[in-house]
């Protein structure tokens, strides 16, 4: 980092000091900036980077997006393919997706999928430091990070590989390989040499589990054909920041309402979980207290609402009628929110909501400005809540199967009465479940 950079570096983090957020972090993400290999300095995956340094991931998450809008980072989007879990594409607006994408290491056409092959990463801002972020052609595993070894193996040829792989997850694999293999490489095991025949797959449910430091690995080429195989450390997906996430982050939503998708693009999403929340006696209100006074009354409470959808880590997506159209991160912030309006429900009927969570795949697009989320999933999270009154929480199973929201509803020791929906088997019946006032 040249002199100008640090000193830019430095101003623009004390422009930070006043976010609520543990010194720590920026700390660690200034001395990062500065010194940190370019390939990492140029792909900053936020919660690769929390657990890397021991510290919080949303308060990672949190720093990475208020230094994207100071100056110190730039937003990217990872395009991830599913075959290898490399990033095929690079993309700096939502906006620049295309509903499918190509990776040529593996000669794979995809579709994009929010929760799956759209990452949200972080790249240090050219004014601070000139880096590059960059695929690579599988031709040069050296510029590669991810390849620990490349080899092209003639037909009946054995080939012993001398390694010196750290801990973590790796996967043997190659273009002409109809199969892939996981290998683990732990301190805890004292196994050091593994031994693979290239014809078939071995058993999918045995991982080798070598040991960290040198091990050997003998392939054995008895395919017929030649093949090129590769060793690659393989990231989990559990710490990626997909766009699925992202896009439910209410920091997110507030300081880049630009990041939408183009007009007329529509990207899947794998599991998204959604809370709908209306008044369903508003009428009463209306007529008992006029038009005025009503509307006063239940712009309170949706504000009352979204400041807790807010508080546990949701997004507000749209208003919808005399209600609130929610998009959490996973089941148990969804449930906590509902219960949570729950509990700072009046009295009078008309001003207590009636709420559904549920959780299932969705289409994702741009309307009025911001992203929207339609299809099976929201017409079922619709249905579900008509058969619900006012006070009343109702959670479809893939909720309410969840091991976190489980303990929630024990701890309740709420009823769970069924509620036929359809006669179609994919939707026989719901639960619906009254939350006692006072519940926290």
């Amino acid at each position: 980092m040249t002199r100008s950079g640090k000193q830019l570096l430095a101003s623009r983090l004390e422009r930070l000091r006043s976010a609520a957020l543990d010194p720590v972090v920026f700390e660690t993400l200034g001395q990062f900036l500065q010194h940190g290999a370019d390939q990492e300095v140029a792909r900053i995956r936020p919660i690769a980077f929390a657990e890397r340094f021991g510290l919080d991931p949303q308060q990672v998450i949190t720093a990475c997006l208020l230094g994207a809008r100071e100056g110190l980072l730039v937003l990217l989007w990872d395009i991830l393919c599913p075959s290898c879990q490399i990033p095929a594409d690079v993309q700096d607006t939502l906006e620049n997706l295309k509903q499918h994408s190509y990776c040529p290491a593996c000669d794979l056409r995809y579709e994009l999928d929010f929760a799956n092959s759209v990452e949200l990463i972080f790249r240090a801002h050219p004014e601070l430091r000139n880096v590059e972020t960059r695929t690579y052609c599988i031709g040069g595993p050296a510029f590669s990070a991810h390849v620990a070894a490349q080899v092209r193996l003639a037909p009946d040829e054995r080939f012993v590989m001398e390694m010196n792989l750290t801990e973590g997850d790796y996967r043997l694999r190659g273009p002409q390989l109809p199969f892939s293999v996981n290998l683990r490489v732990s301190q805890g095991s004292r196994i050091g040499h593994y031994e693979l025949s290239l014809r078939r797959p071995p058993n999918p449910e045995s991982v080798p589990v070598l040991r960290s430091g040198a091990q050997v690995l003998t392939l054995t080429n008895d395919s017929g054909r030649e093949l090129q195989i590769r060793l690659e450390r393989t990231v989990g997906r559990q710490s990626a920041l997909a766009a699925a996430s992202a896009s439910t982050l209410p920091l997110f939503r507030e300081l880049f309402p630009e990041q939408v998708l183009s007009p007329g693009q529509i990207v899947s999403i794998a599991n998204v979980t959604l809370l709908l929340a209306d008044l369903p006696d508003a009428e009463n209100l209306y007529l008992k207290l006029g038009d005025g006074p009503a509307f006063g009354r239940i712009r309170d409470r949706l504000l009352q609402l979204e400041t807790l959808v807010r508080q546990y880590g949701g997004a507000v997506v749209k208003i919808v009628g005399e209600g609130m159209l929610s998009v959490f991160t996973d089941p148990e912030a969804a449930v906590r929110t509902a219960c949570a309006v729950l509990e700072a429900s009046p009295e009078e009927s008309e001003n207590r909501f009636r709420l559904a969570v549920h959780r299932g795949p969705a289409l994702v697009t741009t309307l009025n400005d911001r992203l929207d989320y339609f299809g099976e999933t929201v017409l079922i999270l619709r249905r579900l809540q008509a058969t619900g009154t006012a006070g009343e929480l109702i959670l479809t199973p893939d909720v309410a199967d969840q091991s976190n929201v489980s303990d929630i509803l024990n701890r309740l020791v709420v009823r769970m009465t069924p509620v036929e929906m359809s006669e179609s088997d994919r939707i026989v019946c719901r639960c619906r479940m009254p939350v006692p006032a006072g519940v926290t």
